[in-house]
């Protein structure tokens, strides 16, 4: 299944900008679960900052627990993220 996660920075910490050990460790985990599988694209946001991610997985409880072990929302820069299952788009079905 298919999901889009939309990542915030958190309104207390959102000025702040993370250390660099930290922003490192972030981007080392996301390739992981690149390399996983799990994370199919993921782009920083041109709104409000933060970034969407489009993955793979079994369940909305997958997807969160892999995400809310990401250090920069274990440190509070970054909201726990919005979690939205994905259904295919009917429009390119066949017509009868």
């Amino acid at each position: 299944m298919q999901f889009m996660t939309l990542f915030s920075w958190h309104p207390d910490k959102g000025e702040t900008p993370a250390p660099a050990d930290l922003r490192e460790a972030e981007f080392e985990m996301i390739r992981g679960l690149y390399a996983a599988g799990l994370v199919q694209q993921i782009w920083f946001r041109g709104d409000a900052g933060g970034a969407c991610a489009i993955v793979e997985a079994a369940s909305t409880d997958e997807v969160a627990e892999k995400f809310n072990a990401l250090p920069l929302i274990r440190e509070g820069y970054l909201q726990p993220p919005m979690i939205v299952p994905l259904k295919p788009y009917s429009g390119f079905a066949p017509r009868n």
